[in-house]
């Protein structure tokens, strides 16, 4: 309910803002309107009154004396040191004395407003008079009244009808919306779903395929933790299950089993117990953490390193293709990488291992050699998956996790690069990663 409340009261606020700044907008453009109407009237009145003082004067010029005029709604006085001597319309007589002036004058009379302008007029030598005309500014005060009272009313109607609009057109652009989370919601768990995508390239189709593109990188995140757990729990049960077998014999049947032969085993369980875990942990830090903190590394002592450990187990190994080389990674996360590499090879060469690494300048290429089986180029991709194992590794004691190359395929890729298997000018197996170059 708390979900469908708010999208109505998205629509209420886009209607009621919509609304709003339209009812302003015609307000303001009534006002401006009625205030127009009135100015171009009067106006209008004003210049009529001023034409006819000047015909009127013409007149009056020739005929000696003001023509006789009769409008209710015209007056018109002839006036002499600002007192009325004569009125064209009986009907004002008595009416004060209208103001003289070139300029527009609006005076309030018989309870009237009244345009004024006037004209000068010589009816008798060296005597100047002036014939003063007012028009009646009701019928401009009547047109006023009739734009406001119509437009009092089409204002709030056309606010409503666009609100009414607003409301439906709201309405129906987001009843996709609303059906695109009642779908997603109703998928809980199960992220096999997917959304009807609507016809159409608009910003609700856009989310309907980001929403479904997002629900397939969930199903495969979830697909993949399901596969790490189960296989994780495969791996970790074996050297569990060796040393409780071996530990239940020797409780058994203790002339069977020496002391010596037990803590062998343990030992030999225990420590690909501790290499499982302590890979499972590294790839675990990885997956919870959106970015490593990468420094620069010189990659050649690394391999250095790894070459001089080697040689202490018993390895040969050659260096002379080692050159500087720096990249920008994560420490850590690297010199696991570069261990495994090291031990993959050892674990897998005949009598030799060899390490090179290049930089061209954009590029450090690393590569770790060996002179054992190699690795066949159908298995070479799916090595570097999690838990994945050569046959032969799956039968041998040191075989490993199937860690090793998964950690060394993320190394390469956090640092911005990739890892590769092929084959080595030993006739071995070659490790390859190539890595952009930090110098």
């Amino acid at each position: 309910m708390s979900e469908r409340a708010g999208w109505w009261s998205l629509r209420v606020r886009i209607t009621s803002a919509t609304t709003a700044i339209v009812l302003v907008v015609l307000a303001c453009g009534a006002v401006g309107l009625v205030w127009l109407l009135r100015s171009n009237m009067v106006e209008s009145e004003a210049t009529t009154a001023g034409q006819q003082a000047a015909q009127i004067a013409s007149e009056a010029e020739t005929l000696g004396s003001l023509p006789p005029f009769e409008a209710d709604e015209v007056i018109i006085q002839q006036q002499r040191n600002g007192r009325v001597v004569a009125v064209a319309d009986d009907d004002f007589v008595g009416v004060p004395p209208l103001p003289v002036s070139d300029e527009l004058q609006i005076v309030e009379v018989l309870d009237q407003e009244w345009a004024v302008r006037s004209s000068p007029v010589m009816l008798q030598p060296g005597v100047r008079q002036h014939v003063v005309v007012g028009r009646s500014l009701y019928g401009a005060h009547e047109a006023t009244e009739s734009a406001t009272i119509l437009l009092s009313g089409a204002v709030p109607a056309v606010s409503l009808f666009v609100a009414v609009m607003t409301w439906t057109v709201v309405g129906r652009s987001l009843r996709p919306v609303e059906q695109i989370r009642s779908v997603v919601e109703n998928i809980g768990n199960d992220v096999t779903g997917r959304i009807s995508e609507p016809r159409g390239k608009d910003e609700v189709a856009r989310l309907a395929v980001t929403m479904n593109r997002m629900l397939e990188r969930l199903e495969k995140s979830r697909r993949a933790q399901q596969r790490f757990v189960s296989d994780a729990s495969h791996e970790l049960r074996s050297p569990v299950a060796a040393i409780r077998q071996h530990a239940q014999v020797a409780l058994l049947h203790p002339e069977a089993v020496t002391l010596p032969g037990l803590a062998e085993v343990v030992d030999a369980e225990a420590a690909r117990l501790e290499e499982l875990v302590s890979g499972l942990l590294l790839l675990a830090r990885i997956d919870e953490r959106s970015a490593s903190v990468q420094q620069e590394i010189d990659l050649d002592d690394l391999l250095l390193a790894e070459g001089k450990r080697l040689r202490a187990l018993g390895v040969r190994v050659d260096l002379t293709k080692v050159g500087p080389a720096r990249v920008v990674a994560d420490t850590a996360l690297m010199t696991r990488a570069v261990r495994n590499a090291s031990e993959n090879a050892r674990r897998h060469a005949r009598s030799l291992v060899a390490f090179e690494l290049t930089d061209n300048g954009t590029t450090a290429v690393l590569r770790v050699d060996d002179d054992g089986p190699g690795v066949p180029e159908e298995d070479r991709e799916r090595m570097f998956h999690r838990f994945e194992r050569r046959d032969d590794a799956r039968d041998r004691d040191s075989g490993g996790a199937g860690l090793g190359l998964a950690i060394i395929a993320e190394a390469a890729r956090q640092a911005g690069g990739t890892a590769l298997l092929d084959t080595s000018a030993l006739g071995g197996a070659r490790l390859e990663m190539r890595l952009p170059s930090g110098s």
